[in-house]
């Protein structure tokens, strides 16, 4: 499949971290997501460092496919991916929209092994640091501070999963998507529109009337 990006040539695009284009090197961001959420030492960050990877997935390239097994979990340092799945019919059914500093899996694959229900892509060029599941474990035994870090990243997957289905069922569609875009503003300048609404829970032409909406108002 064009666009893919399987396990095997993940390997090969494996790269060193190295600085962005502003000079703000990849792990300063990675740091700050990380101590926003607990308190680490840069020692046990340098070594957590060391478990991680850095790879540039293409614009509509493929992290996770539908089937396979999630093996990495990754941080967009730049970029946006999303996560979704397909119906019998076709339909694209979006799950996570995940802007840069944020991070993306299917954790049930990832942590279980089984087999993904989810498509993993990249909606535009995107730098992320992945940690493997190896290691991931690696870092929850040998520094706690990570092993409280990713019982909070999945505990807070979790809640955000079940606040976004309470939306769909208890708030107008308006309501969700003037949530979405107070909580993140920078998603209508990096995402297609027919994926906002899809994440919604809507039409494409039901997201265009709220928009025109609310400019009228």
């Amino acid at each position: 499949m064009a666009g893919v990006i399987g396990v095997k040539s993940l390997e090969l695009f494996l790269l060193p971290l190295k600085p962005l284009a502003n000079g703000i090197k990849m792990t300063d961001q990675l740091y700050k997501n990380i101590n926003n959420k607990v308190k680490i030492s840069e020692e046990d960050f340098k070594e957590f460092l060391s478990l991680t990877k850095t790879i540039t997935v293409k614009k509509n390239e493929f992290f996770i496919n539908e089937g396979s097994t999630a093996k990495y979990i990754a941080f967009i340092n730049t970029g946006v991916l999303y996560s979704y799945t397909i119906n019998n019919k076709g339909d694209k059914h979006v799950m996570q929209i995940a802007l840069e500093n944020h991070w993306i899996s299917d954790l049930f694959s990832f942590l279980t092994n089984e087999p993904s229900l989810f498509n993993v892509q990249a909606i535009e060029t995107s730098e992320i640091i992945l940690l493997s599941k190896e290691n991931f474990e690696k870092a929850c035994n040998t520094i706690p501070a990570f092993e409280r870090f990713f019982r909070l990243l999945i505990q807070n997957a979790y809640v955000s999963s079940q606040r976004r289905i309470s939306r769909i069922y208890g708030n107008s569609a308006e309501e969700r998507y003037l949530k979405l875009i107070k909580t993140h503003p920078k998603i209508i300048q990096s995402v297609p529109q027919l994926y906002i609404a899809s994440y919604l829970g809507i039409k494409p032409q039901s997201l265009s009337r709220i928009r025109k909406n609310l400019y009228d108002k």
